[in-house]
């Protein structure tokens, strides 16, 4: 009888990821199955603060996400970094208005600015919509934009980064913020500080909103998870990382 064609046993990986970083989850584990067949993945989305509660009480698997959080309940978390995001601000593509510097932004998501006029745009009411509670795209672009301070009571919350994108698409005067991998020019990204959010500006460190790409988890990776994560940060996974994000810096 001739000899069988020696099989491997299925692994199945389970990673985790906010709505900033589905596009980046499926991008990875597509082009790493390609070459891993023994390789399957779980993938769970959600709001980071869920996220996190999950692998707190499941001790399993893996999140990718664009905010590093501090204080998190839990265990300890342990992070590596995979690439870098570009938090985009976007407005809807009828409004003239294509950049603001950093602190006219601000005074916007503020509330101090309240008109487009008062920034060189037409008299058009601003509609700021912001993410909800828990989202760490926000926690990370009021992290950088405004401190400690709150975001406008005026603000319209809206769940998840395709939501986002919608929103302001459908909204005239809209402005909002969303990772730039969701950018697919149904709004304008607006350039801050005279930088718009490419891969190549976010590569350079020179968009100013700019978020580390973690994987996240309570302990240290072996086996096919480090084989994985390792793969990512390595020239050919940094090659799939750029499609939709920045690279690492060198």
């Amino acid at each position: 009888m001739p000899a069988s064609t020696p099989t491997r046993d299925s692994i199945s990986l389970r990673l985790y990821a906010t709505s900033a970083t589905i596009p980046l989850l499926q991008d990875l584990t597509t082009r790493y199955a390609q070459t891993h067949p023994e390789i399957s993945f779980t993938p769970v989305t959600g709001t980071q603060t869920n996220l996190l509660e999950q692998i707190n009480t499941r001790k399993e698997g893996y999140l990718l996400t664009n905010h590093l959080p501090s204080g998190s309940v839990g265990q300890p978390l342990l992070a590596w970094p995979i690439g870098q995001d570009g938090i985009a601000v976007i407005t809807n593509p009828a409004n003239p208005v294509r950049g603001l510097p950093t602190d006219q932004l601000r005074r916007i998501f503020l509330g101090h600015i309240a008109n487009w006029q008062e920034v060189g745009g037409p008299d058009l009411p601003i509609t700021v919509f912001s993410r909800e509670d828990g989202s760490g795209t926000r926690a990370e672009f009021e992290e950088q934009l405004i401190g400690e301070r709150l975001t406008t009571r005026a603000a319209i919350i809206v769940p998840g980064s395709a939501a986002m994108i919608a929103s302001t698409a459908q909204t005239a005067g809209s402005i909002g913020y969303v990772s730039m991998s969701y950018l697919d020019g149904s709004v304008i990204p607006l350039a801050v500080d005279g930088v718009l959010p490419t891969t190549a500006a976010v590569s350079r460190n020179e968009y100013p909103l700019r978020a580390t790409l973690f994987v996240v988890g309570t302990t240290e990776p072996d086996g096919a998870y480090r084989d994985f994560i390792g793969w990512a940060q390595s020239a050919e996974g940094q090659s799939v990382v750029s499609q939709h994000y920045g690279r690492l810096s060198p």
